[in-house]
């Protein structure tokens, strides 16, 4: 299986875990959107570069989710509304996030962007109230999105370089910890 098409499996009563085999190259716009049932831990194979929107959003992931090296975009709400758990591992390779795309899930632990990052949408971590630790925004982030961490009630510190011209509204509203 090479390619997982968009809306393959939206809404779909599968239920279990979710093994994605090691050649699938591409996952589709909203391919398991709303699979509820879906539980456990989910590994993204190495042949997939992009993870297009709402791809697994609304699923009912339990465990862990790995991503592999050579990602280099997670498109807006990819896998927003899920209960991963464990930290997220963005890989290296990353350069593009969208808008809300880890909105709403339950990742623990200091979140590490990669140093390469260009673009980063708005809400993309917004209510990952289980996030910790201080953040450091990468270099090439001029301008910090709306509601970027808006609701990461365990934030402790966000580091901003000096190049940053714009924070916009809500980037850190209800951070209570950053200081």
């Amino acid at each position: 299986l090479k390619r997982i098409g968009d809306h393959a499996f939206y809404s779909s009563a599968i239920k279990g875990n979710l093994a994605l085999p090691e050649g699938l190259e591409y996952i589709g716009s909203h391919a398991f959107y709303g699979c509820s049932g879906l539980t456990g831990s989910l590994t993204i194979p190495s042949g997939v570069h992009i993870i297009y929107s709402l791809s697994f959003s609304s699923c009912g992931f339990t465990g862990n989710l790995t991503l592999p090296m050579g990602l280099t975009e997670i498109q807006f709400n990819a896998f927003s509304d899920t209960k991963f758990k464990g930290e997220l591992n963005i890989p290296s390779t990353v350069t593009t996030i969208g808008d809300g795309a880890f909105a709403n899930t339950e990742f623990n632990g200091t979140l590490v962007l990669p140093e390469e990052l260009i673009s980063l949408g708005s809400s993309a971590f917004s209510g990952c109230w289980r996030l910790s630790g201080v953040v450091d925004i990468p270099e090439n982030i001029v301008a910090i999105p709306s509601q970027l961490f808006y609701d990461c009630k365990n934030i402790e510190g966000i580091v901003l370089h000096k190049d940053v011209e714009v924070i916009e509204s809500q980037a850190f509203a209800n951070c209570f910890y950053v200081s």
